[in-house]
């Protein structure tokens, strides 16, 4: 009885937990995007991802 409990319950929770997946580790990058006077904004993206928005970064342009 016990086996058939045991049995039933992990049929149920493997419906409705989403199996986990290996992913490669995905590389990041920064990438300028424009220059505001003397300040530089960048965005970082990443392989598998959109881009994140631009942010100071420093005052190197």
């Amino acid at each position: 009885m016990t086996r058939t409990l045991t049995a039933l319950a992990d049929r149920m929770v493997d419906g409705l937990v989403p199996k986990a997946t290996a992913h490669a580790a995905a590389a990041c990058y920064s990438v300028s995007c424009y220059c505001r006077g003397i300040e530089l904004y960048k965005k970082t993206c990443c392989d598998f991802e959109a881009c994140g928005p631009c942010r100071y970064h420093s005052r190197a342009c």
